[in-house]
């Protein structure tokens, strides 16, 4: 377990400024899409299609990662 969350940590680490934040606000402070939108001054819409985003490059990180450990 705690690899697994070593590399969602390192995944992130790897994310921009703005990705990260909005996968920050999302899965570790708990905040909804609309809270999402109102701090960081977006309509909900753009701040659901920053995550779906964001949360796309993790994935892609993500797998090279587990990809690499597999190699090894």
């Amino acid at each position: 377990m705690r690899e697994l969350v070593r590399s969602f940590e390192l995944a992130l680490e790897q994310l921009d400024d703005q990705d990260r934040e909005i996968v920050v606000m999302r899965h570790y402070e708990y905040l909804t899409n609309t809270e999402v939108a109102l701090a960081l001054s977006l309509s909900e819409p753009a701040a659901s299609m920053r995550h779906l985003r964001a949360m796309r490059r993790l994935k892609t990180l993500l797998g090279s990662a587990s990809g690499e450990s597999r190699r090894s």
